[in-house]
């Protein structure tokens, strides 16, 4: 109710208790919240910070709610006030950062590289630049010998990637194998009938993208640090991944585009949201919880649902139980 406002959850707890049962000391807030005594501690010391409670002095020590019409408001106009510094110190950060782009020489905004060993390094270089994610687009040719992405694998869930296929792509003898390996560490892949260019983006930090869009693409390609060109192909990367059908992990570890539903995926999201655990939910179906988890956890991504029950709400929209 009060998150919103800034509070955290034992936070809003013990408000909530103050304001339903009058002024209590610490034990007694902590019983009728159902918090330990330095949870509540803790709660109250944020709480006082806010202005949403003030303490009488000892021996009593009561802890005293203010009135949440009169707190809350202050709280928020507070938050403004932060807000509104914080917009102000992003402008003076951007405007520096256009000022140091600016003086910087296209050599130092964007790098050749040549030779099919050179890019297969540069790819390597931009997934090592990567903090939180990656944007890939995917198409032959391939610059590397392998198609299955090792350093992807070892990142693991440190850095989400997000990829684009072609259907081009999957018609590669063995990538559909690939493409299982990377979505069970995580990776959201889509497909697409084709993409404009071949694209690897870390962060808002480092793209890579061919320098030609010929069977030569591999050899060489071109290295783009942060600049308007960066900004540019960020956003066509989220263009093309909007327009992107989703592809989905089925139970034997295959790899199907999001349309075509496996049988088994729309029983399980029927079970759990018909009540059943976990648990049950997968001895009905032959799998395992952990299974079971990780099926639901990929739809969850897949539909962009932050739980499970935003992914029944998801499930309904996109017509999975239909």
């Amino acid at each position: 109710m009060l998150e919103p406002a800034g509070l955290t959850a034992t936070e809003e707890s013990a408000y909530l208790a103050l304001l339903r049962q009058g002024s209590a000391t610490l034990d007694q807030l902590a019983a009728r919240a159902g918090r330990t005594t330095a949870q509540i501690t803790r709660a109250v010391s944020g709480l006082h910070r806010k202005g949403l409670v003030h303490r009488t002095p000892p021996p009593h020590g009561l802890v005293v709610p203010v009135p949440p019409d009169e707190a809350i408001d202050q709280l928020i106009q507070r938050q403004h006030a932060e807000l509104d510094r914080t917009r102000e110190a992003a402008q003076q950060l951007a405007a520096q950062t256009r000022e140091a782009t600016a003086s910087k020489s296209t050599a130092e905004l964007i790098e050749i590289v040549q030779g099919r060993t050179g890019v297969q390094r540069a790819f390597e270089r931009v997934q090592a630049q990567a903090r939180t994610q990656m944007r890939v687009l995917v198409t032959p040719p391939y610059a590397a010998t392998s198609q299955v992405n090792d350093v992807q694998l070892t990142r693991g869930p440190e850095v989400v990637y997000r990829a684009v296929y072609t259907v081009e792509a999957l018609s590669e003898p063995g990538f559909l194998a690939a493409i299982g390996e990377h979505v069970r560490v995580g990776e959201q892949a889509r497909l697409a009938p084709a993409v404009p260019t071949k694209l690897a983006i870390a962060d808002h930090s480092l793209a890579l993208l061919p320098l030609v869009w010929t069977d030569a693409a591999q050899d060489s390609a071109v290295l783009v640090h942060p600049c308007a060109l960066l900004d540019a192909l960020v956003a066509l990367f989220e263009t093309v991944w909007a327009a992107a059908s989703p592809l989905a992990l089925t139970g034997t570890g295959e790899v199907t585009p999001l349309g075509e539903l496996t049988a088994e995926d729309r029983k399980l999201l029927s079970l759990l949201i018909a009540g059943m655990t976990d648990e049950a939910a997968g001895a009905r179906l032959g799998l395992s919880r952990r299974t079971v988890v990780r099926r639901v956890q990929h739809l969850m991504a897949v539909a962009g649902a932050q739980s499970r029950l935003q992914l029944g709400w998801r499930a309904h929209e996109l017509g999975w139980l239909s």
